[in-house]
């Protein structure tokens, strides 16, 4: 298939790369920064661009059969830019034909299968005082994903480690005593989201996944 990438040059971004690239994908990467990424291959595509630049993604994202985004807020993040790049993304996916959407948020966006959960929701209300652009940017980028009309799947995540592949992946919603927030690795976080290019289990869901 060919596959979109945004936010490859991150962890989980280059993990996303090597395993479509093991399965035989084709895969377009957006990249503010190219040379952060080493790797060559004959089915790897780098499109330099930034989020604000629509040309450019429409770009990146022609002929896509599916597009996966690990963008996320940091502690540098000036304004809206996720969200402002995500409706970017989609505008751009609409224009091209691309309906799958798979993109990555946390727990601070909220589901209407969640429950409360004091750890999740301790969790969230810490982002939302000591970090409110990040908060806004994953609250306004879930929104948007949502009201896309796109077959979109948002899979929300707990810290991140870098153990290796192959722990158990717990998948569900909080307040239903299934998902924890300490435990996922990068590696089993990579497989899930490139799974979900063809299973639609999730088709418009919003799940929190953990090991």
């Amino acid at each position: 298939m060919n596959i979109t990438l945004f936010g490859a040059t991150g962890k989980t971004g280059i993990l996303l790369i090597q395993r479509a690239l093991e399965d035989g994908h084709h895969i377009t990467v957006y990249a503010r920064t190219p040379a952060k990424l080493s790797m060559k291959h004959e089915n790897l595509t780098i499109v330099q661009g930034e989020l604000a630049e629509l040309n450019h993604i429409e770009k990146a994202v022609k002929n896509a059969d599916a597009v996966i985004s690990v963008l996320g807020p940091t502690t540098d993040t000036k304004g809206l830019v996720i969200a402002d790049g995500t409706k970017n993304i989609i505008s751009a996916m609409k224009k091209n034909g691309a309906k799958r959407l798979i993109a990555t948020a946390t727990p601070s966006f909220k589901d209407k299968k969640d429950r409360f959960q004091f750890g999740y929701a301790f969790a969230v209300l810490m982002v939302k005082s000591l970090m409110k652009t990040a908060y806004l940017n994953i609250v306004k980028t879930g929104s948007l994903i949502i009201k896309s009309e796109l077959d979109w799947t948002i899979v929300r995540l707990p810290m991140l480690s870098d153990k290796p592949k192959g722990g158990k992946l717990h998948i569900g919603y909080p307040g239903h005593g299934t998902v924890n927030l300490f435990s996922l690795s990068r590696a089993d976080l990579a497989s899930f989201l490139l799974d979900q290019i063809e299973d639609r289990t999730y088709l418009h869901q919003s799940p929190v996944i953990s090991n």
